[in-house]
C-alpha cells in the first residue's frame, strides 16, 4: 500500500527574533489547501514545537513499512543562510549554534531521503531561503539530489540575500503559493505549473523573488483534478467586498501608498549616524567589561586595543567580500573592489604573449581585495592584543570586524595566536582567518551581543593559558 505525507512546520515565537505570528496561520492554510488535493494520506503539523521534537517525530514517519509516493515538507518561520547551509529557525535558535538549534537544509534532505518517495517537495518560506547548490564549495545540484532522490522539487520563498515578507494575517509568498495551486481550474495542476505561476506573481517584486530547484521531467502532479480546488479556490479567490459604503470608507490602496508603507516600515530599523557608531562603540565598550570576569588573565598578559576606522588590515578579505555578495541590500555602506593584474609571464623578451598562446598557456592573475568604508563610521576594525609577560607566551590578537548597512550590521570576529620571532617581537597570524560572523538589527542590546555572539577573546586567553598545564601533564 502507498501514501502521501505532508509535514507542515510553523514558529511564531522566538527567544532572539522577531516573533511571527502570520506562521501559525499559514499552516493552517497550507493545511487546508493540502486537505483539498485528495492525494495526502498523512498531513502532520507542528507549530512552534522544539527542533529536536520535530526531527523525532519525522524519523518515525519513516519507519512506516508502506511505500511512499510523496513526500511534502512546508516551513513557515525564519531562516538564515551562513557560508555552511540554510537553517530553518526555531524558537530557541542561536547563530552561534544553528544546527542543534535550527534544522539545516542539509539534515532536512537526509530525513526526506530516509522516506524513499517517489516525489519529494519542499516549500520554505522564510528569509534567505533560495541558497544556491551549484558553488564551488558545495557538492554539485546533481550529485546533492541525486542520491537518494527520484524527483525533486524546491520552492523557496526568496534568494539567499533576501528577505521573505510575513503579513498581518499570511506570509506574503504562502499567500501567493497558495493562489498559483489554484489557478488552473480544470485537469491536472503540475508543479511547473505552479512555478509559472509563481514567477509571474512576483514579476513586480524587487525585493522579493522566489527560487526554484526541480529535478525530474516538469510531469510531477501537484493535484490530479483542480476540479477538487473548487471550494477553496471560491473562498480564497473571493473578490474583496465590493459594497459602495465599504469602498467609500476605506478605499483600495494606490501602488504609491502600498510602496509608501513599504518604505516607512524599512525606515524604522534605519539608525542615524550618531546611533550606529554608538551601537559599534557599544559591542566594543561590552567586550572590554568582561576583562572584569577574568581577572587572572592580568598574571599572564597585559591588554592593549587598537582601533582603526577603514578595513586596510583586515586579513582574508576574499571571505569578507564573499560574506556582503551574498547578503546583497540596497547600499553600499561597505563596497568592495577585486583588482586582477596580469602576473609577469616567465617568459620574457619579444613575442613571449604569441608563444604562450601557442603553447595553450592561460594567463594568470594576482588578485588584490579592498574594503571601502564609505558611511565613514570610526572604529569599524577594532582589536586586542594580549601582550605576555613571560617568553615562554605567544601574543594573541583578537579582532572584530564591523560591516555597517542600512538596516542591520554585521559582525565578525577571530581569535588567533602570534608567535614569537624574537625577543621583543611577534609574526601576524600567518594562516588565513576564519571569520565567525554574525548579523543584527541597529536596535539589538550590544551587552547580549557581545556575550551571545562574539567570540570571547578573554575564555580563547585562559585556555591557551591553561593549555600549558594540559601539556606539562601529558
Amino acid at each position: 500500500m502507498s501514501q502521501s505525507i505532508a509535514v507542515l512546520v510553523g514558529n511564531t515565537k522566538y527567544d532572539d527574533l522577531s516573533e511571527l505570528e502570520c506562521c501559525a496561520n499559514d499552516v493552517v492554510q497550507m493545511r487546508e489547501l493540502l486537505s483539498e488535493t485528495q492525494k495526502f494520506t498523512q498531513i502532520v503539523e507542528f507549530v512552534d514545537k522544539p527542533v529536536s521534537f520535530v526531527k523525532d517525530e519525522l524519523r518515525k514517519l519513516t519507519e512506516n513499512e508502506d511505500s511512499c509516493e510523496e513526500m511534502f515538507l512546508y516551513f513557515s518561520g525564519h531562516g538564515l543562510s551562513n557560508a555552511d547551509d540554510f537553517y530553518m529557525c526555531f524558537e530557541s535558535f542561536k547563530e552561534v549554534s544553528p544546527n542543534s538549534t535550527g534544522l539545516s537544509r542539509t539534515d532536512a534532505f537526509e530525513l526526506i531521503r530516509q522516506f524513499d518517495a517517489d516525489m519529494s517537495v519542499v516549500v520554505i518560506d522564510a528569509c534567505e531561503a533560495g541558497r544556491n547548490l551549484i558553488k564551488s564549495d558545495a557538492p554539485p545540484l546533481a550529485r546533492a539530489l541525486k542520491s537518494g532522490f527520484s524527483n525533486f522539487v524546491q520552492f523557496s520563498s526568496c534568494t539567499e540575500s533576501q528577505f521573505s515578507l510575513a503579513g498581518d494575517e499570511i506570509s506574503l509568498f504562502t499567500d501567493e503559493f497558495i493562489k498559483a495551486c489554484l489557478q488552473k481550474e480544470k485537469g491536472p495542476v503540475y508543479y511547473s505549473d505552479v512555478e509559472n505561476a509563481l514567477r509571474d506573481a512576483f514579476l513586480q517584486h524587487d525585493g522579493q523573488t522566489p527560487h526554484f530547484i526541480r529535478q525530474g521531467t516538469s510531469q510531477e502532479k501537484f493535484c490530479n483534478d483542480a476540479a477538487r480546488l473548487n471550494d477553496l479556490r471560491t473562498v480564497f479567490l473571493r473578490p474583496p467586498d465590493t459594497d459602495e459604503t465599504l469602498a467609500e470608507s476605506a478605499p483600495p490602496a494606490t501602488a504609491l501608498a502600498l510602496a509608501k508603507t513599504a518604505i516607512e516600515k524599512i525606515e524604522t530599523k534605519v539608525p542615524s549616524k550618531d546611533e550606529a557608531q554608538a551601537f559599534i562603540d557599544g559591542v566594543f565598550a561590552s567586550i572590554l567589561d568582561d576583562s572584569s570576569m577574568t581577572p587572572e588573565i592580568a598574571d599572564f598578559f597585559e591588554v592593549r586595543t587598537v582601533k582603526y576606522d577603514d578595513f586596510e588590515y583586515v586579513q582574508n578579505k576574499r571571505s569578507v567580500i564573499s560574506l556582503l555578495d551574498r547578503r546583497g541590500g540596497s547600499d553600499v555602506f561597505v563596497e568592495s573592489d577585486v583588482e586582477r593584474k596580469r602576473r609577469r609571464q616567465p617568459f620574457g623578451g619579444i613575442g613571449s604573449v604569441a608563444m604562450l598562446a601557442a603553447m595553450s598557456v592561460p594567463d594568470e592573475y594576482d588578485e588584490t581585495y579592498n574594503l571601502f568604508n564609505h558611511c565613514r563610521l570610526e572604529s569599524v576594525h577594532v582589536g586586542l592584543y594580549f601582550e605576555p609577560k613571560f617568553m615562554a607566551l605567544n601574543r594573541v590578537f583578537s579582532e572584530i570586524v564591523f560591516l555597517p548597512r542600512l538596516t542591520e550590521c554585521l559582525i565578525l570576529t577571530c581569535n588567533t595566536k602570534e608567535r614569537r620571532s624574537g625577543w621583543g617581537s611577534f609574526n601576524e597570524f600567518e594562516g588565513t582567518k576564519k571569520w565567525k560572523w554574525s548579523h543584527h538589527s541597529w536596535s539589538d542590546d550590544t551587552g547580549e551581543i557581545a556575550n551571545g555572539y562574539v567570540s570571547d577573546p578573554y575564555d580563547f586567553t585562559k585556555k591557551y593559558i591553561l593549555s600549558f598545564g594540559d601539556n606539562k601533564a601529558g
